[in-house]
């Protein structure tokens, strides 16, 4: 079988002393990656909660009526 192109590439990089991707490839550095937990019923409803919840100083409204009637003499 033939050598793709890229392994031609990566094979020519690496005789000319360059830096090899292939070695980089699947490496974390000692981090070990977190697994996605789903969410739990409390942590969905505060989420839904804290979503939907109106801002206070939004909420109250500082604004007055002025009711003014004129009566005719």
């Amino acid at each position: 079988m033939s050598t793709s192109k890229a392994k031609r590439a990566r094979q020519k990089l690496a005789q000319q002393g360059k830096v090899n991707p292939e070695v980089l490839r699947g490496s974390w550095h000692g981090v070990s990656p977190t697994v996605k937990v789903t969410p739990t019923l409390k942590q969905k409803q505060t989420q839904l909660y804290n979503k939907y919840k109106r801002n206070p100083a939004h909420g109250s409204s500082d604004s007055f009526y002025l009711l003014h009637l004129l009566t005719s003499a």
